[in-house]
């Protein structure tokens, strides 16, 4: 059974997690029980909430000197007078007086910031830090790493999934003895890791592992979600209370007999003046969840010629709206658990941005929230107003798995909400 770095939500094979890649030994480096000069001057001030990231001190490079790097607050718990400080090379811990540094990952393209958490995860009466670092993103790559470090000397135990992958395999076979994993897939190798996220809460934490069914000269197929209950013990890890939670796409396009045969979604639509095309081309035969392959791209062409004016990458799910004058095409894409939209001027094959859930935020008028693990925004346009305005739909998740919903309207050539009118 292999273990795989990359979840794109079509559940990419990626490879095998290394030991290298999540070391279970401990940090022995550089403590220091003398208070950190920029923390001092943190906790005489006060701070952000429990585990919130915030940026105190970062600059950027000065012109002209690339090597230039200004320390700065990643997360904090300033109640307890724990910061954890971004480094050129990895991060420094400091908790009171005491300081550590780790050569740890922290920042990925994606810009997702670690999170923390005070906690007794062993029940020995004293509290420990976990720390989820956010360490693998890409084109749906999503990996996270968890830390359990001991306040009293900042000792780090880090979550080797090398280490608990008999674990993993047992659970697997047993879930499939059970019949909790569907009986198509039991004399079928699954594949996890392709998505790796932690939850903490309280003192309790858990794990969530993308499984999915690989195919002879494509990537896997993603079928669901593993979770268990991450038990922690004087430095080492067990997982127990395995549950599994089959993917609804997967579940509707397979019979019991066995996988259904894969099929592509290749939508296309015609300006109102019949000079243009959008369409979505070709089959991606490498990729597949939910019973399809995306397609191989989607495209804006010249209808007259061919001449293509536009492409990008392709989806499982596409459609177009034109507007009424044929200058603007809204193209809107859906992966296996997010989808989004853009709109393209169809006398340059430019392309133009809308408005992202960062946002709505914004705008919303009110408190939100995001599921960092599955947050699965939605973007999807419905109709031009005009040949100016657009309306577009909208939903994301929320940290506690709360739905957030609405639509809003846009002014394209003046790059404007008009409007935002959130759900109830």
């Amino acid at each position: 059974m292999s273990i795989d770095l990359g979840k794109t939500r079509a559940f990419a094979l990626i490879g095998l997690i290394t030991g290298g890649l999540l070391l279970a030994s401990c940090s022995d480096r550089n403590i220091n029980l003398s208070p950190a000069a920029v923390g001092e001057s943190l906790s005489q001030e006060e701070g952000p909430a429990a585990g919130a990231a915030t940026n105190v001190a970062h600059e950027q490079p000065i012109p002209g000197d690339e090597e230039t790097f200004q320390t700065y607050v990643l997360a904090s718990i300033p109640e307890r007078s724990i910061y954890l400080f971004a480094e050129e090379n990895g991060v420094t811990l400091q908790v009171g007086d005491l300081t550590r540094q780790y050569d740890w990952i922290y920042m990925t393209p994606r810009g997702i910031e670690p999170r923390l958490k005070i906690g007794d995860f062993d029940a020995d009466g004293q509290d420990e830090l976990a720390v989820n670092l956010y360490i693998g993103s890409g084109t749906g790559i999503s990996v996270e790493e968890l830390h359990v470090v001991e306040l009293d000397d900042l000792r780090d135990y880090p979550l080797s999934v090398d280490d608990v992958r008999s674990q993993i395999d047992q659970a697997i076979d047993r879930l499939k003895a059970s019949h909790d994993i569907p009986g198509r897939y039991a004399d079928k190798e699954l594949s996890f890791g392709n998505w790796i996220g932690y939850e903490i809460a309280g003192a309790g934490l858990q794990v969530v592992i993308g499984l999915g069914v690989p195919e002879q000269g494509a990537m896997p197929e993603y079928i669901g979600e593993l979770t268990a209950e991450v038990g922690y013990k004087e430095g080492k890890y067990e997982l127990t209370d395995f549950r599994f939670v089959e993917d609804e796409q997967a579940a509707a396009s397979h019979g019991e007999s066995g996988l259904a045969e894969l099929g592509v979604n290749n939508e296309s639509a015609e300006s109102p003046d019949g000079k243009y095309v959008v369409e979505a081309y070709g089959v991606n035969e490498g990729i597949a969840a939910g019973g399809l392959h995306p397609a191989e791209g989607i495209r804006l062409v010249k209808a007259s010629s061919g001449e293509e004016l536009w492409s990008t990458m392709g989806y499982y799910s596409h459609s177009f709206v034109w507007s009424p004058n044929s200058r603007y095409a809204a193209v809107s894409y859906e992966a296996r658990t997010w989808g989004g939209t853009i709109v393209i001027d169809a006398r340059d094959g430019s392309e133009i941005e809308l408005p992202d859930l960062e946002a709505l935020r914004r705008e919303w008028g009110g408190e939100t929230t995001v599921n960092e693990h599955r947050s699965d925004p939605l973007f999807r346009s419905e109709e031009w107003l005009d040949d100016r305005r657009l309306r577009v739909s909208f939903e994301w998740f929320g940290a506690n798995g709360e739905g957030y919903s609405g639509e809003y309207v846009y002014d394209v050539p003046g790059g404007k909400l008009l409007e935002l009118r959130p759900n109830a």
